[in-house]
């Protein structure tokens, strides 16, 4: 595999994506504690765990998709390729930070939050906004054409 094929902006989602998954698997986003007692739940957990969940498998097929799109080109998604890639990825990334804002929502009290929940947030907003950029290149100059928006350059002083 050669990595050099993945810019910075490549690297930027699928990171982005990825720490995404480990804070809804490690951080904790619900912290109560009552006395000597304390409770502290993952995002993946209780309460509305199952949003957690699809938040986390979402972010990981982003975190493939933007890989596998540059290092084997030839490795087609019939349903991605007619949808069109990049706007089904940003569709994707928008899924999985609506997920998150909905599993805070759905929160009994947002005292009990803890600073996963609150980094989920950054990262999942950091996530939409890196693979709209993603899109963008790609496919405006598909869609344009090799060529179409270039210019002949001008000989200084020349006037023409």
């Amino acid at each position: 595999m050669d990595w050099s094929k993945l810019t910075k902006l490549d690297y930027w989602a699928a990171g982005l994506a990825l720490a995404l998954a480990v804070d809804l698997l490690a951080l904790p986003w619900v912290d109560v504690s009552v006395g000597p007692y304390s409770y502290s739940s993952a995002g993946t957990g209780s309460p509305d765990g199952f949003l957690g969940v699809l938040a986390l498998l979402v972010a990981l097929a982003v975190a493939a998709d933007v890989v596998l799109a540059r290092l084997a080109p030839s490795v087609r998604v019939a349903a991605l390729e007619a949808f069109g890639r990049g706007r089904a990825r940003l569709l994707a990334a928008t899924g999985a930070a609506a997920l998150v804002v909905l599993k805070l929502l759905l929160h009994p009290h947002p005292s009990y939050l803890g600073a996963g929940c609150w980094t989920a947030l950054v990262l999942a907003a950091g996530l939409v906004v890196t693979t709209a950029r993603l899109r963008v290149p790609s496919e405006t100059v598909g869609a344009r054409g090799a060529g179409a928006g270039t210019t002949t350059p001008r000989a200084p002083g020349t006037g023409a």
